[in-house]
């Protein structure tokens, strides 16, 4: 039997695309092990803030998972370790238990020299577009870097960031595995009395049809251009149709506020902060198109999970976002707000359009599971062992 210990340190505060992904491989993995017969063991490294309180508390979601092992440093100090010979690392890799394969999940993977050590990289914003990222995170750039002398693999989500990884890492294309992420959300719709249920709940008026755009509120997401695609597209249609923004403030986001001041239609763009996953269910099922106009992504889950409830797209022509979205998307060029604009109008108007996006977004969301993906980094590891 093989024992692998994963990294779950990005599975705490608010989730977001790594913590989501980390908390729904490691659920979709414990479910696999009694018929695949391995044994899986979960690790985490504390923040720098809970380290200097010496908080060595586990996450909420973390609590349900027996085989949990706390290895109390943070990964920024472990990351200074690594410059110079010492003998903390390798006593603390002790505590892991010999596994044969040790899984980072964001960036960066506990130097264990007794094992097998597979990295997963969500993407490379930092070396691509260092512009759209915030000064901690480009401390990702070295961090990496570091990383890959005992990096045995590398797991990415799309056959667009394979090939940057091998670009900007010069990592061999044999070492470079791809699997798909998938939606959080296991059924494709809710029942028209959950819907009703929700709504009593949540702070907004459904009477009116809108646009929705989930993610984090940040530069490389285009928000900026979004709500001059929507600027464009009022100024030009009578249509009710409104913004609605869904996603927690990320960094550098005055622009942001400066463009949503500046809007002539401010009183029909609508900003929502971070939500339940009830409720942003509901925001997804009751849209009329999900726009996701990103100018890079590693691959774009909320186009997945605004596929899973078949939302016609509206999606970046760049990076990984036309490998996911499939033939389910209209592709826009992210620098143009007057193309986002005609294609909002296109949904806008035409009924026949939505539907068939809609038809082809259910069809496509198929291909993403997270029984699949577990499936396929358990093979990942076999592979690797």
């Amino acid at each position: 039997m093989i024992k692998v210990a994963v990294d779950a340190s990005s599975v705490r505060g608010k989730l977001s695309g790594v913590g989501f992904y980390t908390l729904n491989l490691i659920q979709s993995l414990s479910q696999l092990q009694t018929q695949e017969n391995f044994d899986l063991r979960l690790y985490f490294q504390p923040s720098l803030k809970n380290w200097l309180k010496r908080d060595f508390s586990v996450s909420e979601p973390l609590q349900a998972f027996p085989n949990l092992q706390c290895l109390p440093l943070p990964i920024a100090i472990t990351q200074v370790l690594l410059s110079w010979p010492n003998s903390w690392l390798s006593q603390l890799e002790k505590q892991l238990g010999k596994p044969d394969l040790v899984h980072g999940t964001d960036h960066f993977i506990y130097p264990c020299r007794q094992s097998r050590n597979l990295l997963t990289i969500h993407d490379l914003t930092v070396f691509k577009y260092p512009q759209f990222v915030p000064p901690m995170v480009k401390t990702y750039r070295a961090r990496l870097q570091a990383c890959l002398p005992y990096t045995a693999g590398i797991l990415t989500f799309a056959e667009s960031t394979k090939q940057d990884i091998i670009q900007y890492l010069d990592v061999a294309p044999k070492n470079i595995h791809v699997t798909y992420q998938a939606s959080r959300y296991q059924n494709q719709s809710l029942s028209l009395d959950r819907i009703e249920d929700l709504k009593k709940t949540i702070p907004y008026n459904f009477q009116r049809p809108y646009f929705l755009f989930v993610s984090t509120l940040e530069p490389r997401k285009n928000i900026v251009g979004l709500i001059e695609a929507f600027n464009q597209f009022k100024a030009k249609n009578s249509g009710e149709e409104q913004l609605v923004l869904i996603g927690q403030w990320g960094w550098n986001y005055q622009p942001i506020i400066n463009a949503l001041a500046m809007s002539p239609y401010q009183a029909e763009i609508h900003h929502l902060n971070y939500v339940a996953n009830d409720w942003l269910a509901v925001f997804y099922q009751m849209a009329i198109a999900f726009i996701y106009p990103s100018f890079y992504e590693g691959f774009g889950l909320p186009v997945v999970e605004a596929m899973t409830f078949g939302l016609p797209i509206i999606t970046s022509q760049r990076a990984s976002l036309p490998e996911v979205a499939g033939n389910s998307a209209i592709l826009i060029n992210p620098e143009s707000p007057g193309e986002i604009a005609e294609a909002m109008a296109q949904l806008a108007t035409d009924q026949p359009l939505r539907q068939d996006l809609s038809q082809r977004a259910q069809q496509r969301a198929q291909a993403f599971s997270w029984s699949r993906t577990a499936q396929q980094t358990l093979d990942i590891y076999r592979k690797l062992i």
